[in-house]
């Protein structure tokens, strides 16, 4: 809050949302998807796929190399900043609400010692990034990589902005931000394109008329496609990411609805809740539809303004463009290639956890991808079986 946090913000928008980043984004993010895509379809995959589990390393890859300058998972230290993290991420619930740090429990001193070495493996990748700037500096002069930004930014008197913990801290915080918040919203995504086949369909037929059998397109092009955008939003309001949208009221005291808000209180807002509700979303906000985020009349536009899966305004999340350049190209890498569907239709459930203040699912679907070929030439011949069939009137008076 205040001056420090607006220097910060403009910083971590330069790491993270200047275009340069935005276009890597696009290009790792279609590369590493499909990759990953390549490898789901239902010949190869016969008894379902768990996306929750598969999809997972390929977001911190993208991470590591649009923001790192490489991917985590083909390097030492960053297979071991991954584990540490996910550790971190399984254990935090357990241990955020004592009341006193609990030194006594082998289990909480594990879970410390996780930290103490993730944070220490953060500081290894910058001071490694240090000696190498200092060994060739014309090759790290114009890197805009966030390791490099970090070392390279100055305030206004030209010393380093980033303190030694302050970077370190940056790094953890981008590692947070961009990773489970990702992961969940990704799987809830592939969830609701399998539970709405109606939808599905209609997405595909808006990036097949402009892509054609392409599976990645442009920076340009991805902005360009409204019913991807509209089902992006759907499936955060629906499926929300996190529990609770979380502020301070640092200014004064205030009164919202009768209610008096002190100065210095923490609220939380529950987001599931604020998303459902018909005043904002339209009568039909329990039902998922997509075109409510479409149209021009006053009901839409106050559903676009609702829609705060990110935060907004001074409060906006850092990483928006960022993770929804991941989100959409996922999505048109997926959705070009396969029918998605569930290998349990009647068994599943959309119930979710929280877990390091992300809502994961409960219980995890197990998904079925059939190449879109195939699905359209089965398509193509069930439409003809009424020519090619006997009528049902010969058939009977065959008998």
């Amino acid at each position: 809050h205040g001056a420090m946090v607006k220097q910060l913000r403009l910083r971590y928008g330069r790491m993270i949302s200047n275009v340069d980043q935005l276009r890597k984004v696009n290009e790792v993010s279609f590369r590493e998807f499909g990759d990953l895509h390549r490898t789901w379809s239902i010949e190869r995959r016969p008894d379902g796929l768990d996306v929750h589990f598969a999809v997972g390393p390929y977001i911190y890859d993208i991470m590591g190399q649009v923001l790192f300058g490489g991917s985590w998972t083909t390097s030492d230290i960053g297979q071991r900043i991954m584990a540490n993290h996910k550790y971190l991420i399984k254990w935090i619930n357990t241990w955020m609400f004592w009341p006193f740090p609990p030194y006594f429990l082998s289990k909480y001193r594990e879970f410390m010692a996780t930290k103490k070495e993730w944070r220490q493996l953060c500081e290894q990748l910058l001071e490694e990034r240090k000696a190498n700037m200092q060994a060739e500096p014309a090759k790290w002069e114009k890197d805009d990589s966030a390791l490099t930004l970090l070392l390279t930014s100055k305030d206004e008197t030209g010393k380093p902005f980033f303190t030694r913990e302050l970077a370190i801290s940056t790094m953890c915080g981008f590692l947070n931000g961009a990773y489970d918040t990702t992961h969940a919203t990704l799987y809830w995504a592939t969830f609701n394109l399998a539970r709405y086949p109606h939808v599905q369909e209609k997405l595909r037929r808006e990036l097949q008329s402009a892509l054609g059998s392409r599976t990645e397109c442009s920076l340009d092009e991805l902005r360009s496609f409204e019913y991807l955008d509209a089902f992006m939003k759907e499936s955060m309001r629906f499926s929300p990411t996190v529990p609770v949208n979380q502020r301070v009221n640092y200014e004064e005291d205030i009164t919202i609805g009768g209610w008096t808000i002190p100065k210095g209180t923490n609220v939380n807002v529950p987001m599931r809740k604020t998303f459902q509700s018909p005043e904002y979303f339209g009568h039909d906000a329990l039902q998922f539809r997509p075109e409510r985020f479409l149209a021009d009349d006053p009901i839409h536009q106050t559903a676009r303004k609702m829609l705060t899966a990110f935060g907004g305004y001074t409060r906006l999340c850092i990483g928006e463009v960022f993770a929804k350049g991941e989100f959409k190209a996922y999505i048109i890498s997926l959705v070009q290639r396969y029918n998605i569907t569930f290998v349990n239709p009647d068994t599943v459930s959309s119930q979710a956890y929280v877990e390091a203040g992300v809502n994961q699912p409960k219980h995890k679907a197990l998904f079925r991808f059939a190449p879109v070929d195939a699905v359209e030439e089965v398509d193509a011949a069930q439409n003809l079986s009424w020519w090619t069939s006997p009528s049902p009137k010969s058939v009977s008076s065959s008998r």
